[in-house]
């Protein structure tokens, strides 16, 4: 079964916020807890959500910081793929 994006999730993203950083806010989590909680810096996840090309393996890191399923960044058009 697919995975469905919250509504305000999906409004913010259509507005121009980035989907990782969409979500996150959604959550109420701070780029400093992801940070933490995923074993990224907070530079790290600031260039991720700003659309800076990471190993897939990073975006799966902070999905699961946020309580997500692996791949969901995979999904949205606005997550580039590693170089």
């Amino acid at each position: 079964m697919p995975f469905a994006l919250p509504e305000e999730v999906l409004s913010a993203i259509a507005n121009g916020t980035p989907a990782i950083q969409a979500y996150r806010q959604y959550l109420g989590y701070s780029i400093s807890a992801v940070a933490v909680t995923s074993g990224l810096t907070v530079e790290e996840v600031e260039r991720i959500e700003a659309g800076y090309r990471f190993e897939k393996g990073y975006r799966d890191r902070i999905a699961r910081a946020l309580g997500l399923p692996d791949g969901i960044f995979d999904q949205m058009s606005d997550v580039s793929n590693a170089a």
